[in-house]
């Protein structure tokens, strides 16, 4: 009895660390060659590169950069299990998704110009 207390306890205790020391949002970094070309994001964000924004680290989208005399390129952005956030991580870490990493991170697009 004493053992499955102390095992319930452990559980509790244990279970959001990787929430609390990793956080549920990611600096994303975006970058393009040649420069100054517009990043659009699936979810609606847009920026130009070079750039950062804040996503979820469980969210999963494409990049599409864009600039005026390139050709378009799309970049495909997903949530990979993060080794700190498997070993601190409980269920709820699971839940909001700070056991996972964006990758690619940053992500580089080269675009075809002429």
């Amino acid at each position: 009895m004493k053992t499955s207390i102390m095992f319930l306890f452990t559980a509790i205790f244990l279970s959001g660390c990787a929430t609390m020391i990793r956080g549920t949002t990611e600096e994303l970094q975006i970058m393009s060659d040649p420069l100054g070309a517009k990043a659009s994001l699936s979810n609606g964000q847009a920026c130009t590169t070079p750039c950062s924004l804040t996503l979820a680290r469980n969210s999963s989208l494409a990049i599409t950069f864009s600039k005026d005399g390139c050709d378009n390129h799309m970049t495909s952005v997903f949530p990979v299990l993060a080794g700190a956030g498997v070993i601190l991580g409980g269920l709820i870490d699971y839940g909001t998704g700070a056991v996972y990493s964006l990758q690619p991170n940053p992500v580089v697009a080269s675009l075809k110009c002429y």
